[in-house]
């Protein structure tokens, strides 16, 4: 079985541990691309969205790479997400590609442990000792990256030079994905802070907070929203996605984190009664709670067409007018210009760091 899966951030880091350790053959996506994402806008309709587009491309990658099955995660949501599956596999099977489609949902659970098995020629020992190795290596790798990507977070906005900051990073990435043993990746992990802590800092004090809401992939694929949160620690912006792979991981794979999702329910309801997908309702209660804890702005990214992300954005202007916190939304697909997206960023930091100013002297 040599398996594939869509790209998203850093996730593939996790799954790739995660599906060799079950006995897989992993066909790595590729880092998304514009050519990728070209591919994927020919072969799909063209009113989807632009992370059904790239993840379509990014697939069509992986089969041409010798891929025999793809997994998904499915489901029926309000969302489209849970029909990527089976769209994208009735697209490439008319592009002339043969393959199986593994969806993955709480639903098909007998199903997942019927195929683990599989992998251990149905020996049953083998497959449970295997399955919670293979979990374990996932979530350690995942947890590591996420404490990578949160020391970076908090530390560009104060290096003096970041792209020190950025290459740091790549390393610790490289470090995590190339570890076997858990010792090693919590031994990385645990670095990430010193190391990160050790770079040298421009004496800044005064940074400004934002948060970034919206659709998941968007939030957390670099590649389609610009590298929004580097850029902005690049200008002194501290930035706290609402999501970041790690956290999606738990969300929708493991459905961890109901207390929270609970509580962005009761914040929104005033705003937004009904979760409609695209993470509208978690969208308006992160802005809300942003609010409440000081945050000096939100950025909230979806993609164009996307019909919850577009709906919601007058109601998220309107909680935003009633906070007092300043509000971007930023709408994304194939042909978004980064020139005009960086233009934007630097207007809405402007707009902060005058209002800081006013509210000092004020």
């Amino acid at each position: 079985m040599r398996v594939a899966f869509p790209y998203m951030g850093t996730a593939p880091i996790a799954l790739d541990a995660l599906l060799r350790a079950l006995g897989a053959e992993v066909v790595l996506p590729p880092k998304p691309t514009r050519a990728t994402l070209e591919l994927g806008s020919r072969l799909a309709p063209e009113t989807m969205c632009v992370p059904f587009k790239m993840t379509l491309g990014n697939m069509a990658k992986c089969l041409e790479a010798g891929a025999d099955t793809l997994v998904y995660v499915t489901g029926s949501w309000s969302c489209r997400f849970g029909y990527y599956g089976r769209l994208q596999a009735q697209i490439l099977r008319d592009e002339g590609f043969e393959f199986r489609l593994l969806e993955l949902s709480h639903s098909r659970i007998p199903a997942i442990v019927n195929e683990i098995r599989a992998l251990h020629h149905g020996r049953i020992s083998s497959a449970v000792v295997n399955g919670l190795r293979a979990f374990r290596n996932g979530w350690l790798k995942s947890t590591a990256v996420d404490e990578a990507e949160t020391s970076f977070r908090r530390t560009m906005p104060t290096a003096t030079e970041p792209g020190t900051c950025r290459r740091l990073l790549d390393t610790m990435l490289d470090e995590i994905q190339a570890a076997e043993r858990p010792a090693t990746i919590r031994r990385v992990r645990g670095s990430a802070r010193a190391r990160f802590a050790a770079l040298p800092a421009n004496g800044r004090t005064r940074i400004p907070r934002v948060k970034i809401v919206g659709e998941s992939y968007c939030v957390v694929e670099p590649f389609i929203n610009f590298d929004v949160v580097a850029r902005l620690g690049e200008m002194g912006v501290m930035v706290d996605p609402f999501l970041t792979a790690h956290r999606w991981l738990g969300f929708h794979g493991f459905r961890l984190g109901k207390s929270e999702v609970k509580r962005m329910r009761v914040l929104s309801a005033p705003y937004w009664r009904y979760c409609v997908g695209g993470e509208d309702q978690n969208s308006v209660g992160q802005l809300l709670l942003a609010a409440q804890d000081g945050f000096d702005g939100v950025i909230h990214v979806h993609p164009f067409g996307c019909m919850p992300g577009t709906v919601v954005q007058p109601t998220m202007a309107k909680a935003a007018r009633d906070t007092g916190i300043a509000y971007l939304p930023l709408s994304l697909d194939e042909h978004s210009s980064e020139t005009g997206i960086l233009t934007r960023l630097e207007a809405f930091v402007s707009m902060i760091e005058k209002r800081r100013r006013q509210g000092s002297s004020g």
